[in-house]
């Protein structure tokens, strides 16, 4: 008895390299998917760890000002894979006011007036503090910046004299010290929000 053709099962040779040529372009474009997901996960996590260090350089500062005012100028160091560089400089803060305001305030004054926020040469006694953490990114430069603002209030207590301490002493300090808080809060959101506006 003689097998007819068509009652044959299985596969022809063509039919098996389509299925192996689709498998493989299947196969390709799913690996280049998780390769694009690799990358991207360790462009995260460096990203992470740089603005982890970032953030705990510019705590380090904050906590550094409040013992002695910062000076001007730039530092770099390195922790691997990362370069940190921390910039301080004044910040003009006639700058950040309001064209009317602004002039205004230069309209009124033809010397310079000292301030709370200016000394008497006409400086800032604001400082912008900014740390960027870089590193080499897969031949391309990649960079997390933090900035913050801190006044220099080493000089401020000739400006504003104390008046004589109630009674009970350690009350009014402590208000005083509040107030001066309070003021240096008001003035670091100003600043924020006017950045924030650039």
């Amino acid at each position: 008895m003689a097998v007819s053709r068509h009652n044959r099962r299985g596969f022809t040779l063509i039919e098996v390299l389509a299925a192996v040529l689709i498998f493989g372009l299947v196969f390709t474009m799913l690996a280049r998917v998780a390769l694009v997901g690799l990358r991207s996960e360790g462009l995260d996590r460096r990203k992470a760890e740089a603005a982890l260090i970032a953030d705990r350089e510019l705590a380090l500062l904050e906590s550094l000002i409040q013992i002695e005012p910062l000076e001007n100028g730039v530092t770099e160091k390195e922790s691997a894979p990362y370069i940190i560089a921390i910039e301080v400089q004044p910040e003009d803060v006639m700058a950040m006011l309001p064209g009317a305001l602004r002039d205004e305030i230069r309209r009124d004054d033809t010397e310079p007036l000292e301030t709370m926020l200016v000394d008497d040469r006409g400086q800032s006694r604001v400082q912008r503090i900014s740390v960027v953490v870089g590193w080499d990114e897969a031949g391309e430069p990649a960079r997390v910046e933090r900035t913050t603002f801190a006044l220099d209030t080493s000089e401020l207590a000739e400006l504003f004299p104390t008046e004589a301490e109630p009674e009970g002493g350690e009350e009014g300090e402590e208000g005083e010290e509040a107030s001066a808080e309070e003021q240096a809060f008001e003035l670091e959101q100003l600043l924020r929000q006017t950045e924030g506006s650039r």
